[in-house]
């Protein structure tokens, strides 16, 4: 795999808000101001790490009406996270501020 690849492909998850915003398509996808409303980030901020995420292929847009829903990308994106969840369990000493001790 080329490094650059890599590199953007983990840069897309590295900000808190876009992986927020992964987390909360986990259970079903939601409109731009669903997705707003949970995790407490505004409108237009969230509209701009879609189409992050979008160009990456974590997630997919769908127009239903007037509206445009946001899912999660099931079929790689969740074995992705359910993976990164057993090593962190297994390999990081999680400290009280949520990170990797060192």
């Amino acid at each position: 795999m080329k490094e650059r690849f890599c590199s953007a492909f983990f840069d897309t998850l590295a900000t808190r808000s876009r992986l927020n915003l992964v987390l909360t398509l986990k259970d079903r996808p939601k409109s731009v101001g669903e997705i707003s409303k949970a995790i407490a980030v505004e409108r237009t901020n969230v509209s701009h790490q879609l189409r992050r995420l979008r160009e990456c292929g974590f997630i997919f847009e769908k127009r239903e009406g007037k509206k445009r829903m946001y899912s999660l990308n099931r079929e790689t994106v969740i074995p992705i996270l359910d993976l990164a969840e057993m090593h962190i369990k297994k390999y990081c000493k999680v400290e009280k501020t949520g990170r990797c001790a060192q």
